[in-house]
This record gives structure tokens, C-alpha cells and sequence, in this order.
């Protein structure tokens, strides 16, 4: 038998979660609950279709009630009628954290995009991106990669692949992979670490 899975959001301050209906077309937000915005830098709601943080005003919490709360977290927001029949509000999964948004020639992206790629690429046995600011003040990436194989064909591949996933190709360069498992797992952490932010 096929095992379907469903999409939640959620968190201690909502007091309420976001569920995917049969439809996966994103998280029903529980209006009668929580009053959701989706908002830029600058707190103006963003555009349809564009990433904005998920900030939030609970409805009948007494004990710690949030009046436009921002949880960090980046969403983009479906204001369509959801096939299932319901017109309220749906968040996509999380694309990522405010905090860890990277400005990158002219593309904006977050850890979990580039994790994604990272993970289906075969050849790859593991990973770390780091991102720090250059010697002109912009945010540039760089990837380490563990791989048996260290030629400049599979970097050039990565590098096609980034730029049909994302428009842009981050520098990449091989580490072993032993090395990499280091540094995944600092003797401080109690999960795998694959992103190193090093910004000013």
C-alpha cells in the first residue's frame, strides 16, 4: 500500500497549525485561528506568488495573545480557491529562514534550495555551504563538497545544474569526505550542520 504524506506548519506562539488538504496545494490557514500576512524588509505585504515573512496575529488566545508576530520563517501565500472547495489562505512549505537569505548576483535564495540540489546529485557523499561576505561587501557562496570524484567535468556539472535549478552557480570546491563528516558534526551539535553562515 502507498503511504500519502501531508505537509504541517506549526509552531509554540500560533497555538494553531497549518494542515495540506488531499490536494497538497499548500497549508490551509485555520482563519478562524490565526490572521496571517506575508510581509517584506520594509512590513508592506508582498505581491501573489512572492516569498514574504509569515508573521501572524492569533485570534482568542488569552495567555499570550501576538499582534503581527514575525516568526522568521519565509513562505509564499496562495490566495486562489483551493481544488478541494475551500477560498481561505494556503502557505507553502517553508522556504527557508529570514536570518539565513542570501543575496547572491542578484538572486535571492535560502539553505534549503541549494540542499535540495546538493542531495540529488549522485556523485555527492556530503556537503557544507557557506556564504561570507567578499572583498566588495556582497554575500558569495561557496560550496564544499566531498566526492570520490574531483574532476573538473563534475564541477562543471554541479555548476549546470545550479544554474538551470536556480539562474546562479556558487563556487564549488572538493574537501574529503571524512573532513566534511567533521565538520557536519562539531562535538557541540546534536545534528548535522550543512550550512556555516560567515557574514560580517
Amino acid at each position: 500500500p502507498e503511504l500519502e504524506l501531508y505537509s504541517t506548519y506549526a509552531s509554540t506562539e500560533m497555538q494553531s497549525s497549518f494542515t495540506e488538504c488531499s490536494h497538497h496545494n499548500g497549508g490551509h490557514v485555520p482563519c478562524d485561528l490565526i490572521a496571517v500576512e506575508l510581509l517584506d524588509e520594509n512590513n508592506n505585504p508582498v505581491r501573489p506568488g512572492e516569498i514574504g515573512e509569515v508573521t501572524i496575529t492569533t485570534l482568542g488566545v488569552e495567555g499570550m495573545p501576538l499582534v503581527r508576530f514575525k516568526t522568521g520563517d519565509m513562505c509564499i501565500g496562495y490566495e486562489d480557491v483551493c481544488s478541494c472547495g475551500r477560498n481561505s489562505m494556503r502557505l507553502s512549505s517553508v522556504l527557508g529562514r529570514k536570518g539565513q537569505m542570501i543575496k547572491y548576483k542578484g538572486t535571492t535564495l535560502y539553505p534549503p534550495a541549494l540542499f535540495d540540489i546538493l542531495d540529488n546529485i549522485p556523485n555527492i557523499k556530503n556537503y557544507i555551504v557557506e556564504v561570507f561576505t567578499n572583498s566588495i561587501g556582497t554575500d558569495q557562496i561557496r560550496i564544499r563538497v566531498g566526492s570520490e570524484d574531483h574532476s573538473e567535468t563534475f564541477i562543471k556539472q554541479i555548476k549546470d545544474i545550479f544554474r538551470s535549478k536556480v539562474r546562479v552557480a556558487p563556487d564549488v570546491i572538493f574537501e574529503p569526505v571524512e573532513l566534511i563528516a567533521k565538520l557536519q558534526m562539531p562535538p557541540t551539535s546534536r545534528k548535522v550542520i550543512k550550512f556555516i553562515d560567515r557574514r560580517n
